[in-house]
């Protein structure tokens, strides 16, 4: 997946990219996967999935830690369950994917995510549920570098501190996951790690922000304009 070295420009975009997804996320809850990834994408695809993922280990596990007494283990265990068997599907079905029909694929999950988030669709949170959910947050994470909107439907409808605490527990774990997958089918190496790591300041800048921005943004608001610029980015990635 990476054949060109990397554009200091390209380099600078994708760090101001990661920058403002993980403020966003960090303050309101949205904008690490649903905004990095489609705009990632259109600037230099060897950012997504794996190094994205990886550089956003750190801000998933701060959110987990912050709630840490509001995660329950044994939902988190069910989710987990689907999530290990949807990653190694998404890992092997990017694999087949990759080349000439990269583009594509990234467009059409990435509008999947878009509906999904819209949809309002709501599921109780019961082992199976959660088990489903887990999974095809685990194929879409590994393709593409979304877990969120399917594990979201489950927990749309909890208290807001065990939904934080649940999302980031799972995406802490998902991530990583993915990383591993891929790695195991040859999809993340050295420059991949490279690619992390140039990420992580990114990830820096957007905690120290975060906190000066989450009283002054409208959360509703600011997800419709994520979900719009995604949508957007998924269909060019569609028609390019």
């Amino acid at each position: 997946m990476i054949e060109q070295p990397l554009e200091p420009l390209n380099v600078a975009i994708a760090v101001a990219i990661m920058a403002i997804g993980s403020a966003l996320q960090a303050s309101v809850g949205i904008g690490l996967a649903l905004l990095v990834v489609p705009v990632l994408a259109l600037v230099d695809q060897s950012f997504i999935p794996g190094p994205m993922l990886l550089a956003g280990v750190m801000l998933a596990l701060l959110t987990a830690y912050r709630e840490r007494t509001a995660i329950d283990v044994a939902a988190l265990r069910n989710s987990l369950a689907g999530l290990a068997v949807g990653t190694i599907i998404g890992a092997l079905a990017l694999r087949f994917a990759s080349g000439l029909n990269l583009d594509k694929t990234f467009g059409g999950l990435v509008l999947l995510a878009v509906l999904l988030s819209v949809s309002g669709y709501k599921l109780e949170a019961t082992p199976r549920s959660l088990a489903l959910a887990g999974a095809a947050a685990g194929v879409m994470g590994a393709m593409v570098g979304i877990h969120g909107p399917p594990i979201s439907l489950v927990f749309q409808n909890a208290e807001p501190r065990v939904a934080r605490a649940m999302l980031g527990a799972f995406f802490s774990i998902a991530y990583l996951g993915a990383v591993a997958a891929l790695a195991g089918f040859g999809l993340f190496g050295i420059p991949h790690l490279v690619r992390a790591a140039i990420l992580l300041p990114g990830v820096a800048i957007g905690l120290a922000v975060a906190p000066h921005l989450a009283g002054h943004i409208d959360g509703n608001r600011l997800r419709l304009i994520i979900l719009g610029i995604a949508a957007s980015s998924g269909v060019t990635l569609l028609l390019r």
